[in-house]
């Protein structure tokens, strides 16, 4: 062996990590753990497969100390560190197609960041973690021994990790054998079969005791081990009670399992899902399934990120979007579809209002390094839209096309173009439309549908409807757009289709069981459509609430079926009313269908912040609410009372009807001579009672509606002017060049 040269002659070939050799297998042996002083030591045997003629091999080690490097080929020249890169340099050139053996041996402090590294090192207990959510490139393995630390150089494993005997050392793959070295120590022999990345093995040393059950799998029975401090081991059993149920789920729907324990380690942070030896904090290990979903979600990280690995950092949602989606998933299994469908639901409202702000218009894959953990950006939003991914190819094209897509890539990785393509290749389903609408564009697609027409024909239905495609974020025409569609009709009959168009627009004719009196997109909140929702069929008082709207059934005889949906898009058709601005963020969508008699009244709320800041920016800015009963309608005022001020205040509306409702705003700065000449000019009752007493000598009026169309002219006379033929409304009355506003109930 060659003794340490510390130079950088090796770095003027500015080679990278893993360049022109491939790592087959690492055999890593740990000894000397100093509980005080934060050191170890080690020794790596690196094989390797030389890919491009070389004399120069360039690993990754971080804050570790080299002391050694041989081969078992060829004389070791030299071997440097700078920074975390470690260069060996051999005296002649390995060929390609050569294999060999790199013997580095190494020791020193450990790294650890706010989570990632050699962590704890406390009470006599120090594990690792894989990755580092600080670190860029997150990868950590370099942390404990010399490696190619990303996540395409992929190799088996050999552990020899050698404690005190009052200790374990618990590390992924399968346990072969513990010696005893009669000294006070022992050496804890794994062996990883699989090829994994270097983030995926990993050593947890302390005093663990073991909870062991067997899985029978579709395959072969699979151990299932949890190593926790003895205190807890009492409440193992009630926190895993159904570890062999989600184990169970995964197996039906992607396969099977792919790795060689069900196995789990306590560690003072966490969770992180090292190939059979996942690290899980003690808040998980309640005595209860509360905290089951982070359970199932690193269980599932044996298919989505070990057994098929993201390429890269950026395509991160490949890993944990998937894993997110599988903590609720999982949830079928053992808690029921309607179980998992009410969280899903719930999760996808949540990443609807998170995907509204313009900060968030970015693009799920080719994500930054530093938001590549973003627990909404990636791990949520992720979840969603697998979740949607699946709705839209339907279920069992979903899972057919994602076996496929695990089967291809094995063991390897994958990007985002290549799910992309193993989805189509084993579905026949074009799926690049919807690539480019969830996955490499910023924002969310938004959809929408009316009736235009419906045609008897026969026992059925010919219902004509028109559809649009909006993209709430950067431009973008979507194609390939494929939706949910449900049709309701008079006796709350329901009737769901999928709906599929290229572009902005779209006409087609659907065939229905019934005549329908409504149409809605994503009725079951199944996609990330740019709007929440929510449903309710109350047959007592109840209430149903999306975003700043809240409907409340106040009485009902029978039943009454709601729906409410908020949109994140302004409102289209805007009729440039004069002097008012509509909002440009959101409107909503109400429906009711009273089956007997109900009453239902509205609160709809508005503050100068969040999706209203748009337009009441000032206290100029007078809120209006604005309703029309369809997208034929104009936009019109209709009877409300109002309170607050122009901050923050509320509309309520007696006896709330099915149609669209906005906010808007008039800038009171237009109606200053208004404010200034109430003297000269005073109105009431407002709201009007079938006329107005004026105060004003006799004069000529005009009385305009909000979109400035003239609706009636006249003279004041015995300062009473009749609006009986008025329908109702906010309508302007002008006299002498003085405007005043008022409502007709």
């Amino acid at each position: 062996m060659i003794m340490g040269v510390f130079s950088f002659m090796a770095l003027a070939n500015a080679q990278i990590p893993g360049e022109n050799f491939d790592v087959t297998h690492y055999e890593i042996n740990l000894w000397d753990f100093n509980f005080t002083s934060h050191t170890l030591q080690g020794e790596a045997f690196i094989d390797i497969t030389v890919t491009a003629p070389t004399n120069t091999f360039v690993l990754e080690l971080k804050s570790l100390t080299v002391t050694d490097a041989a081969t078992d080929s060829y004389g070791v020249t030299s071997f440097s560190q700078d920074g975390d890169f470690l260069t060996i340099v051999i005296d002649e050139n390995a060929n390609a197609g050569e294999t060999l053996t790199l013997d580095v041996r190494y020791g020193g402090s450990t790294f650890s960041e706010t989570w990632g590294g050699v962590e704890w090192w406390g009470n006599d207990y120090v594990y690792t973690l894989g990755v580092g959510f600080d670190s860029q490139p997150h990868n950590l393995g370099k942390t404990w021994f010399p490696c190619v630390d990303n996540f395409t150089d992929k190799a088996t494993y050999s552990l020899v990790i050698t404690v005190t005997n009052d200790k374990k050392a618990i590390c992924g793959g399968n346990h072969v054998n513990t010696l005893d070295n009669g000294d006070g120590t022992s050496n804890w022999y794994w062996e990883i079969p699989q090829d994994v990345a270097t983030y995926h093995p990993s050593f947890a040393i302390g005093d663990y005791v073991v909870w062991e059950d067997v899985y029978h799998g579709i395959e072969r029975d699979i151990p299932v081990e949890v190593y926790v401090k003895p205190a807890q081991i009492n409440s193992v059993p009630g926190t895993f009670v159904h570890v062999k149920d989600i184990a169970a789920f995964y197996e039906e729907n992607f396969g099977p399992y792919p790795f060689n324990r069900i196995g789990y380690v306590c560690t003072g942070k966490g969770c992180m899902e090292h190939i059979d030896n996942i690290a899980i904090t003690p808040g998980v290990i309640t005595g209860n399934t509360t905290q089951e979903e982070y359970v199932a979600h690193e269980l599932s990280h044996m298919y989505f990120g070990n057994m098929v690995t993201c390429s890269t950092a950026g395509d991160m949602w490949l890993n944990e979007g998937f894993a997110q989606f599988c903590g609720l998933f999982y949830r079928v299994g053992v808690y029921g579809e309607d179980d998992f469908q009410e969280n899903m639901s719930t999760l996808i409202n949540k990443i609807t209002n998170w995907c509204k702000s313009e900060s968030h218009w970015i693009p799920l894959n080719n994500m930054p390094l530093d938001m590549t953990y973003d627990s909404d950006a990636i791990y949520d939003r992720g979840a969603v839209i697998v979740n949607t991914m699946m709705n839209y190819m339907g279920r069992e094209n979903f899972l057919t096309g994602i076996r496929h897509y695990l089967e291809t890539y094995s063991y390897g990785a994958s990007s985002s173009e290549q799910l992309r393509d193993a989805l189509t290749e084993a579905t026949g389903i074009d799926m690049n439309g919807f690539f480019d609408n969830y996955v490499f564009i910023g924002g969310m697609p938004h959809y929408s549908v009316d009736i235009a027409e419906v045609t008897p024909n026969g026992t059925q239905y010919d219902t004509h409807i028109k559809t649009s495609y909006w993209h709430v974020g950067p431009s973008h025409l979507g194609m390939n757009n494929r939706v949910e569609v449900t049709f309701v009709g008079a006796d709350c009959q329901l009737q769901t289709q999928m709906v599929c168009w290229d572009g902005m627009e779209d006409d087609q004719v659907v065939t229905l069981d019934f005549e329908p009196i409504a149409a809605f997109v994503d009725y079951y909140n199944h996609f990330l459509d740019a709007k929440t929702d929510g449903n309710l069929t109350a047959t007592a008082p109840a209430s149903l609430t999306q975003g700043k709207f809240k409907a409340s059934v106040n009485s009902v005889t029978d039943s009454v079926m709601l729906r409410l949906e908020d949109h994140c898009v302004g409102p289209d058709n805007d009729p440039e009313i004069p002097y008012l601005t509509l909002s440009t963020c959101h409107y909503w969508n109400f429906f009711r269908n009273d089956i007997g008699n109900a009453t239902v009244n509205a609160q709809i709320s508005f503050t100068n912040s969040g999706q209203d800041g748009d337009i009441i920016q000032t206290e100029n800015d007078s809120a209006v609410l604005l309703y029309r009963s369809d997208i034929n309608d104009t936009w019109h005022t209709i009877p409300y009372t109002q309170e607050g001020n122009w901050k923050i205040g509320r509309f309520n509306v007696t006896d709330v009807q099915t149609g669209q409702y906005t906010i808007g705003v008039i800038d009171k700065m237009i109606w200053s001579v208004n404010e200034q000449s109430t003297q000269l000019l005073n109105i009431y009752p407002i709201p009007s009672q079938g006329f107005l007493t004026v105060e004003t000598e006799p004069a000529d009026y005009q009385i305009t509606n909000l979109s400035g169309q003239t609706v009636m002219t006249g003279r004041v006379e015995s300062k009473r002017v009749d609006v009986s033929r008025l329908s109702s409304g906010t309508y302007f009355i002008i006299i002498n060049g003085i405007t005043k506003k008022f409502i007709v109930q």
